[in-house]
């Protein structure tokens, strides 16, 4: 539940942001710090986990993270609306990296505990090769997004200049 309330309250707080609408902005303020509440609880009872009982928490850690799905995901077309989304700046793979999978780890301290053992040293090692992956699937975003922000602009010139020739032959 920590990384599903943090990545909504990361998308509400942009959201807010990309509204360019003050009221919205204001409300979806409203609506990530309730967001933020309840993920510092979930963050607190999972770190009390750890600390209770470091193998067990990781089993759940580790299932959480490679079973990740941002909430919504079972809306029609959802995949082209977060693809949508992922270029307005709202949440993208390095968002989901670098603002909610790598701060919650490193309040954990997952990669720096000694007590796993086992099985799920195994598995906070799997985590280790995931975040690489994350960063992998980060770059490869950042190129698909490069290039589909120069087709789009390459075709708003294309449309311009038709239209620019249309209203000069009127």
């Amino acid at each position: 539940m920590t990384f599903q309330e943090l990545a909504t309250r990361v998308s509400h707080r942009n959201t807010g942001k990309a509204c360019n609408d003050t009221i919205a902005d204001q409300l979806l303020q409203r609506v990530s710090a309730d967001e933020n509440l309840h993920m510092i609880f979930y963050r607190d009872v999972s770190a009390a986990g750890f600390d209770i009982a470091p193998n067990q928490a990781m089993h759940s850690l580790h299932k959480v993270l490679t079973n990740f799905k941002m909430p919504g995901y079972t809306i029609p077309d959802f995949r082209r609306k977060a693809v949508v989304i992922a270029a307005g700046g709202v949440y993208d793979p390095r968002i989901h990296l670098d603002d909610v999978v790598m701060p919650v780890l490193k309040k954990w301290r997952i990669f720096e505990r000694e007590d796993f053992t086992g099985k799920a040293a195994r598995q906070r090692d799997e985590l280790g090769t995931l975040v690489e992956e994350l960063e992998d699937a980060c770059d490869k975003f950042e190129v698909a997004k490069r290039r589909r922000l120069e087709r789009l602009a390459s075709m708003a010139e294309k449309r311009a200049a038709k239209n620019l020739v249309a209203s000069s032959a009127s």
